[in-house]
């Protein structure tokens, strides 16, 4: 079909150009059938268009136009089989990478055996050393009444720790602390202020048992009757072990050391009234 309508199309374009050159020889001549020759060349001009119309509507496309579809489809499967590589490549690297954390877990396992085997390491380490008498005595006296007086003077003058020969037990030990007392507005004042310290020093010296005997001889600085000033024992008091296990301390009163205590004395300074 697409044959004969182009020949159809040559045909006539051929007429058409046939009768437009007698219609314009006609024109130069001045005949009379000029107009019926062109009349014939435009029918044949509209033949030829119309020929050309049924050649253009008949013609198949071009064979590489039809590969392009084939060549696009080849392209989306190509597309298709690399995503579904893909994924497939994604959904297997998990199983792969089990392994590795299993890895993992194996090399921390070590490192908590390791841990453990530091820490009994640890406990072994030699426990530090226990506090001397000296040291605990100290702390009592600073915890009790301070490291200084009232008028600012240091609270131990001396500090001496013996070995107590007079008992079986070698560990047994007699504590006498030379210290400084507080002052008060009177004498009474004063001793009854001194006897109290007391009373709270050796609650807390007799509960270590290794304090066999403690003497406490209490110190202030005094002027005699020349206005010459001494520092002298103005209150001593002294107890033992057997004598300590019998008071209880939370009932006792202060005033009965003078009663109780095996060593006692008070300065006539502090007599005064």
């Amino acid at each position: 079909m697409d044959n004969i309508a182009l020949i159809i199309f040559l045909i006539a374009f051929v007429v058409f150009l046939f009768y437009l050159f007698k219609g314009i020889i006609a024109t130069v001549k001045k005949q009379d059938n000029k107009k019926g020759l062109f009349k014939r060349s435009l029918v044949s001009l509209a033949v030829s268009l119309v020929g050309l119309i049924v050649f253009g509507m008949t013609t198949e496309p071009p064979k590489e136009t039809a590969k392009e579809p084939k060549q696009e489809q080849q392209k989306e499967k190509t597309k298709e089989q690399k995503s579904e590589k893909s994924s497939d490549e994604q959904k297997s690297k998990p199983a792969v990478a089990q392994p590795k954390e299993e890895k993992k877990e194996e090399k921390s396992e070590p490192k908590k055996e390791e841990v453990k085997k530091e820490e009994p390491a640890k406990k072994a380490e030699p426990k530090k050393q226990e506090k001397t008498i000296d040291e605990v005595v100290k702390e009592i006296i600073y915890d009790k009444i301070g490291k200084k007086s009232n008028m600012g003077k240091k609270r131990i003058i001396e500090l001496q720790v013996n070995d107590n020969a007079g008992t079986p037990d070698k560990t047994d030990k007699i504590i006498i602390a030379k210290l400084y007392a507080n002052e008060n507005l009177t004498t009474n004042l004063t001793r009854d202020g001194i006897l109290m310290d007391s009373k709270d020093l050796f609650e807390e010296i007799f509960k270590h048992k290794e304090i066999s005997e403690a003497v406490l001889m209490w110190n202030l600085t005094l002027v005699d009757q020349y206005g010459n000033e001494s520092v002298d024992t103005v209150l001593k008091v002294g107890l033992d072990r057997a004598t300590a296990d019998k008071i209880n301390w939370k009932n006792f009163s202060y005033k009965n050391f003078e009663n109780v205590a095996p060593q006692y004395f008070v300065h006539p300074a502090l007599l005064k009234k």
